[in-house]
């Protein structure tokens, strides 16, 4: 029975911190979508594909192509970020960057190879530009004169830096999460420590986590939802925290400061900060994450359970010879 108890104590805590990350997900949501993080990171990563660090040239040219400027509002203005586009498919760059350097001046016309060699050659002979006119140039020598092979090869070379885009977004998310976590494990006081301790003495505790536990679902992103709705789903989250009996809130929990009892204040201290970044850091990791830590828990403790009730009942039977 230790070791089904064991199991239920993880898969307890590993809810939690599901239901936290759900949380701190909607929170980094509604912060990403006020900053708007996306754009500024393609705006960036942009900035670093065409050797434009001002955008006011290339990037601006860009921007303001037709297929790119019915992305966003307004004009284009790299020091206002909030109304840039958060994605630009990579057909549209292509066209929008091979009619810029092909100054063909509109979409609707297809640019000249001759056009694109000469431009190209003029961009890798200007120091300031050399680093985008020479992989142009290199990829229009190994298109063959082909327009469709030199738009195959652009967009190879765009959806690698948007990968590289897409890898500083991650740690700068990931940095994020971590933040909120902290921010949410202090106001709500969800010390780890303490929880797991509450879980492996409270067995009507576990049970109503693992009856929770079986109504759990993947997270899911749901693109276009408004402020209102995201705030409404973390306000629904914390309530379903609070409904599980979870040890979480400062109402009646000791503070440093005060009597501890037989701790010392300086272990008790240390003891509630250690949970807390505990937290944070289960947080940082994503809902994403304790759904999968979840499923494998629940897959042991499913293997366990019956293992034990046939051990008790082997038991009971000898007990009675």
């Amino acid at each position: 029975m230790l070791g089904s108890s064991i199991v239920d104590v993880a898969l307890g805590i590993a809810f939690v911190f599901f239901l936290l990350s759900l949380i701190a997900s909607t929170l980094n949501e509604l912060i990403l979508s006020f900053s708007n993080m996306r754009g500024r990171f393609l705006l960036e990563g942009l900035k670093t594909l065409l050797d434009d660090a001002n955008a006011t040239g290339l990037v601006k040219d860009v921007y303001n192509h037709g297929l790119i400027y019915g992305l966003f509002k307004g004009e284009f203005d790299p020091e206002n970020k909030g109304d840039l586009p958060s994605y630009i498919p990579s057909g549209n760059f292509v066209s929008a960057l091979l009619d810029v350097v092909g100054s063909t001046g509109s979409a609707d016309k297809k640019p000249d190879m001759n056009g694109l060699q000469q431009a190209a050659e003029r961009l890798a002979k200007d120091p300031q530009t050399e680093k985008v006119g020479k992989p142009l140039l290199s990829m229009i020598h190994s298109s063959g004169n082909d327009l469709s092979a030199l738009k195959a090869g652009v967009e190879d070379w765009y959806n690698s830096a948007m990968a590289r885009v897409s890898g500083w977004y991650k740690y700068r998310t990931q940095w994020c999460l971590f933040g909120i976590g902290l921010v949410l494990a202090i106001s709500l006081n969800a010390d780890t420590i303490h929880i797991v301790r509450q879980l492996s003495v409270d067995s009507t505790l576990r049970q109503s986590i693992v009856a929770a536990v079986q109504s759990a679902k993947a997270p899911e992103n749901k693109p276009g939802q408004s402020v209102q709705d995201q705030i409404q789903q973390a306000h629904q989250q914390v309530s379903r925290l609070g409904n599980l009996g979870i040890p979480l809130g400062w109402a009646g929990a000791w503070r440093p400061g005060e009597p501890a009892g037989s701790e010392s204040w300086l272990w008790a201290w240390l003891s509630i900060c250690g949970g807390w970044l505990v937290t944070a850091v289960a947080i940082s990791l994503g809902a994403p994450f304790w759904f999968d830590v979840l499923n494998k828990i629940a897959v042991i403790r499913s293997t366990l359970k019956p293992a034990e009730k046939g051990l008790q009942k082997g038991s009971e039977e000898k007990s009675k010879r």
